[in-house]
């Protein structure tokens, strides 16, 4: 029976990290794809450096606060329907996420057209190809991201009180989507847009120079071929960015769950030691990929 639990145990946990990936990956994308996060404000300030671009520029606020209200929306009306009114949790994750890509959307292209409205005194045009082209990859990469995040909250919710303890937390579906969402948003910020979307949109500077004050708003309007658009972005970071960001959010869900399992399956004190051993790791790698890289790429400007 041990070894029975034990193994249905891992198979939870090996879901559970796969759905961060496609969680982290997905939302580096659907961000890249809206110009949401760092290069955002870059984007918003180009027409008044007399740059004119053909970016969509749709960030209501930071990539974590906006994926915690997907987060929360979707579980929220998830949880009203397989609850409530004893839906299967399959429609009604599909609901619930359907449901929060039309907001998703609302709020997509309200944003995008008030903030170009804003720069109109500029001569930055509304190119309305750029909002039909794009929106159906905000939709679809949005709608993924909501149904793995309820998905996620759904499984944490329920393994806690089906596997006593070992696995998940005793929280509702709501705030837990809400509360990986938010994570989702950080890891998107900090580890996909950061070092491939800015970085294309930035990329006739020097690498690892950052965006000096001076350079602010001159961002890279040409791609390829003809102008540049948040799709040629997206592709870009589908190679590389999307797939960190995927990776990092699977590895937090695999080391802070791992160290959950060690100490439910032993002690709770072996928990929080495994802990700060993994932190002290994680650390010193991070210190030696700055060194190597700086050797690498030259010193930062």
């Amino acid at each position: 029976m041990e070894f029975l639990t034990a193994a249905i145990v891992l198979g939870v946990f090996a879901f559970i990290v796969s759905l961060g990936a496609i969680i982290g990956w997905f939302e580096d994308l659907e961000s890249d794809t809206g110009s949401q996060s760092n290069p955002n404000s870059q984007v918003q300030l180009a027409p008044q450096m007399g740059v004119r671009h053909r970016i969509y520029n749709k960030a209501i606020s930071g990539e974590p606060i906006s994926n915690g209200l997907w987060g929360a929306t979707a579980g929220t009306v998830f949880t009203v329907l397989w609850y409530s009114f004893q839906v299967h949790p399959l429609i009604a994750l599909a609901v619930a996420s359907s449901f929060t890509t039309l907001v998703h959307i609302s709020l997509a292209v309200s944003s995008h057209l008030g903030r170009t409205a804003s720069v109109n005194i500029f001569k930055q045009p509304l190119y309305l190809d750029v909002v039909t082209s794009h929106l159906p990859l905000i939709a679809s990469h949005g709608f993924i991201v909501s149904t793995a995040l309820v998905a996620l909250a759904y499984i944490f919710y329920n393994v806690f009180f089906s596997l006593e303890g070992l696995l998940g937390y005793p929280m509702p579906i709501p705030f837990l989507s809400f509360l990986l969402g938010i994570m989702a948003g950080a890891v998107g910020s900090s580890t996909g847009d950061i070092h491939y979307g800015a970085e294309r949109q930035f990329q006739h500077f020097p690498f690892g120079e950052g965006v000096p004050s001076k350079n602010f708003g001159q961002i890279t309007t040409k791609a390829e071929v003809g102008w540049r658009t948040s799709i040629d972005v997206t592709y870009f970071c589908a190679k590389y960015g999307g797939p960190m960001a995927g990776f990092c959010y699977a590895l937090i869900l695999l080391v802070d769950n791992l160290r959950l399992l060690i100490g439910n399956f032993t002690v709770i004190l072996l928990s929080l030691i495994t802990g700060l051993i993994i932190l002290a790791a994680l650390i010193g790698f991070n210190r030696y990929l700055e060194v190597w890289a700086r050797k690498k790429f030259g010193p930062y400007a």
